[in-house]
């Protein structure tokens, strides 16, 4: 395995164990019934803003030669965004219905985790640490989206160089990256379910085009598969 390999892979296990205390509090936090009435709901302008926001990365995902593909996709990953910021900022549906199975449970203490409160549209919100990861996580795949889009947009040969010389599927890496962040920020049941089934799409989809690529440029991308990994 090349030096660089081991450090990104060595610097990502070090950002794991670092946030994951975080994410540990704040996802039982987010899980308790009793924190129901404590989280912010029925600001719908702020759902729609994120909604629009992070549903307009999918427009980086389509593929310039294979355009219709992407679009029978397309949805899922639009849904997951709805659902993920209705139960943050809308209804908390996952909270409603574990209220309605679980006893009820003494209130958490407060996630210790908070960055900073703010007023937004009328509204409180307290910034959680792990959103503050989330959202660095995200900024960081929709990078990763977007460079890759950008070299392969109207490209007529074989991308092997920028972002695509350390991954061949740098845009299905990034929105994996954000899928992956704001499940563990922001855990409902719905976006678990979703969650899995959109990374698995994306893979069989990433497979998919490969495949086309190896019948369009034979020899050439085989010799590319091997010198660059799936994804990192």
């Amino acid at each position: 395995m090349k030096m660089y390999r081991i450090v990104i892979f060595a610097l990502v296990l070090l950002f794991i164990l670092a946030v994951a205390p975080y994410f540990e509090t704040n996802i039982s936090y987010l899980l308790n019934p009793a924190s129901l009435g404590l989280l912010a709901s029925g600001q719908w302008v702020v759902v729609l803003i994120w909604i629009a926001l992070f549903s307009a990365f999918s427009l980086f995902l389509v593929f310039p030669k294979e355009k219709g593909k992407w679009r029978k996709y397309s949805g899922i990953y639009v849904a997951y965004i709805v659902a993920l910021f209705t139960e943050m900022f809308g209804i908390p549906l996952t909270l409603y219905f574990l209220a309605y199975l679980l006893p009820a449970m003494p209130l958490p203490e407060q996630p210790a985790a908070v960055v900073f409160e703010f007023n937004f549209l009328g509204a409180g919100y307290k910034l959680l640490a792990t959103s503050v990861i989330a959202g660095f996580v995200s900024v960081l795949g929709g990078a990763l989206v977007i460079l890759g889009w950008k070299k392969i947009y109207d490209a007529k040969e074989l991308v092997t160089d920028g972002i695509y010389a350390y991954s061949r599927n740098p845009q299905y890496l990034g929105m994996g990256l954000i899928i992956v962040a704001w499940l563990f920020a922001w855990p409902t049941i719905l976006t678990a379910i979703m969650g899995v089934i959109l990374l698995a799409v994306y893979y069989r989809l990433a497979r998919s085009e490969e495949k086309d690529l190896e019948k369009q440029f034979d020899g050439k991308y085989l010799g590319y598969k091997k010198r660059v990994p799936f994804l990192l």
